[in-house]
């Protein structure tokens, strides 16, 4: 069932009781947890916090952490699978799901209040219930006592209706679940309960201004779709603009702004930031022999010259820094580029540069989906990367991570289009990431491997499948021995087989 209004209804209800919260490993889930985080805080809400990777994941953590527990919220998790079938909870819990992945499953949808999904989308044409649903028991009771007075042939007609009936319930199963798509980010949503709330602050502005840059750099939404999506941002940003521009002491503040569509050039060169920029590399062919001179042509277009592009942005001459936008804006047309310049969201900070929500993005993408560090640990990084005042230090140990991921998927591409890798199979093409390749240790879950599925798609009208070797799942814990008597022997564990991991991508 859905929640008619999200404060009573939702938050009203986990006042006052302990709450486990289940958030998924992906931007907008990271940003909602963050918001919902300071939410709890403000209220004195206590919680247990458990990032999910999975469906096996997801009943790990309920099973582990559902002791005296009636209420249960999923970030961007457990929407589109039937979760009472699945977690098998008892009949006091309650599920608040809200989900950005769609479409929401069907038995979900009609719970009978023990599922509430906090959230309805516009796009969702979900079926009614009488098309999906029907009394089995009671139609076979009709047909006995039918076949005792009318005789056959209303039982041989009860059973065409009943076969017309499945048909036709297939069909718009079918048509419900054939195709998988995003809906509203999950943070903006929660955005709303923090203004009914009275809790709106720079904090929640900033985590759904990250979301929503999310869905749109990642593709997962039109971009028609994402300025809607971001409406009540824009004036609660511009409400929040105008009483600091009138206050005395000015603090961080979200702000939008014009800026260059640019993965954290702001950190880089501007030459390396032009580079791995998934919007402008595949216009340019940086992969073919002449990309790099055709790199240089833009800039000397641009009327930056190779020296300055080669240096740090910061240490880059003023005036061509303040002249970098419209100098991009009239360079793209002449070599046939996106408009590489949008009206994005920027965090200003006093004393310390300023930060983009896109290269916010690509930073808590780096720490989820980091080489060396846990998945835990890597959650928690990106939880404090979106922290808006003082120095972060999570913020910037992320840029890094993510420079260097983006050199990775930038050399991952280059190589599969040089080499002719990008295979054609019928109505679609596809590339495999070879296992023990240097690519392969980063380009290994999902949001890594999905920019590099875009960028090698380029544009294309052709369907794109993308395909690499699932990270190694860490080894069992070891048994504790008793502190006294023999040692048992431990059975080694069967070895499992490490499925693909496969990422399609529409252009």
């Amino acid at each position: 069932m859905f929640v008619e209004d999200i404060r009573n209804d939702f938050y009203n209800t986990l006042l006052g009781n302990r709450v486990l919260l289940l958030v998924h490993y992906d931007v907008d889930a990271i940003c909602a947890c963050k918001i919902l985080q300071g939410l709890f805080k403000c209220d004195n809400i206590s919680y247990t916090l458990v990032p999910v990777g999975g469906i096996s994941e997801l009943k790990t953590a309920y099973e582990e952490n559902n002791e005296e527990i009636k209420y249960v919220v999923l970030i961007n998790c457990g929407g589109t699978i039937d979760l009472v079938d699945i977690l098998q909870p008892d009949e006091e819990v309650v599920f608040f799901v809200l989900d950005s992945h769609k479409p929401t499953d069907i038995c979900n949808v009609y719970s009978d209040g023990q599922v509430r999904l906090v959230y309805k989308d516009e796009e969702e044409n979900i079926p009614n219930f009488d098309d999906i649903f029907r009394d089995d028991d009671e139609d076979e009771e009709n047909e006995e006592v039918e076949s005792a007075r009318e005789g056959i042939e209303a039982v041989v007609e009860r059973r065409r209706a009943r076969k017309a009936w499945e048909e036709r319930r297939h069909t718009l199963m079918f048509n419900y679940t054939q195709f998988s798509y995003y809906g509203k980010p999950s943070a903006c949503v929660l955005l709303e309960l923090a203004a009914r709330a009275s809790r709106l602050s720079q904090a929640v502005l900033w985590a759904s201004a990250v979301a929503t840059a999310a869905h749109s750099a990642l593709h997962a939404r039109s971009p028609a779709r994402c300025l809607l999506d971001a409406e009540a941002l824009h004036r609660y940003v511009a409400a929040a603009q105008r009483h600091d521009d009138s206050a005395a002491n000015r603090t961080a503040c979200v702000v939008m702004e014009k800026d260059a569509w640019l993965p954290l050039y702001r950190e880089w060169t501007l030459e390396a930031a032009l580079s791995h920029a998934a919007m402008l590399a595949p216009k340019l062919k940086l992969y073919a022999r002449s990309g790099s001179s055709r790199l240089r042509q833009l800039l000397a277009d641009m009327g930056f010259p190779l020296q300055q592009a080669r240096q740090a942005y910061r240490s880059m001459d003023v005036e061509l820094r303040r002249s970098l936008l419209t100098a991009l804006e009239t360079a793209a047309p002449k070599h046939k580029l996106p408009v590489p310049t949008k009206a994005t969201f920027i965090l200003q900070r006093p004393h310390l540069p300023p930060l983009a929500a896109l290269d916010t993005v690509y930073v808590i993408m780096a720490h989820i989906e980091h080489e060396t560090m846990p998945k835990a640990e890597g959650f928690q990084q990106a939880l404090a990367a979106l922290e808006v005042s003082g120095d972060n230090e999570a913020w910037r140990r992320g840029a890094a991570a993510a420079r260097r991921c983006l050199q990775a998927v930038a050399s991952l591409v280059h190589t599969t289009l040089s080499s002719r890798r990008l295979m054609l199979a019928g109505p679609f093409s596809y590339f495999i990431v070879q296992e023990g390749t240097p690519e392969a240790s980063v380009v290994r879950g999902p949001l890594w491997l999905g920019e590099a599925a875009r960028w090698a798609a380029g544009g294309a009208a052709r369907p794109l499948l993308a395909s690499a070797p699932a990270p190694p799942r860490p080894p069992p814990p070891r048994a504790r021995l008793p502190a006294a008597g023999p040692a048992a022997a431990l059975r080694p564990r069967a070895q499992e087989v490490r499925p693909l991991l496969q990422i399609t991508t529409h252009s």
